[in-house]
């Protein structure tokens, strides 16, 4: 398997699943794509593709679809338009909660390693 991740415009990310911030799917040779969407921090992205990378590898491990994530974060993010910062993946019944709190944990150890402010870059990647 190829782990193909990159960064992109709000707009591309917008295009598969109509929100935006980032998004990842198995395309059909299985190779895991991963899309973030561009920052002013180079870190931050990196923070952002090692949770985005891992919460994809770890629900394909659990036996979680991309379906289950896709169709949760459309139901979560239509009732949730108002409310920045709010994650999909730490939302009751998430069926995906399991790998977000995992690649969530890998994030901020990257985050504490790089000198990035959790708070801060939390907020920002919440604002996407």
């Amino acid at each position: 398997m190829d782990i193909n991740i990159k960064v992109v415009s709000k707009q591309e990310i917008k295009l598969r699943k109509g929100f935006t911030g980032a998004d990842w799917w198995f395309d059909a040779r299985g190779n895991l794509q991963v899309r973030i969407e561009k920052v002013e921090n180079p870190q931050h992205e990196i923070a952002l593709s090692i949770h985005e990378m891992e919460e994809a590898l770890y629900s394909k491990l659990l036996g979680v679809e991309v379906k289950q994530v896709d169709e949760f974060d459309a139901v979560y993010e239509a009732a949730h338009q108002d409310n920045h910062g709010l994650n999909a993946g730490d939302a009751p019944g998430c069926p995906y909660a399991v790998p977000h709190s995992l690649a969530t944990a890998s994030e901020r150890v990257y985050a504490a390693l790089a000198g990035i402010c959790w708070e801060k870059y939390d907020k920002e990647v919440g604002d996407l």
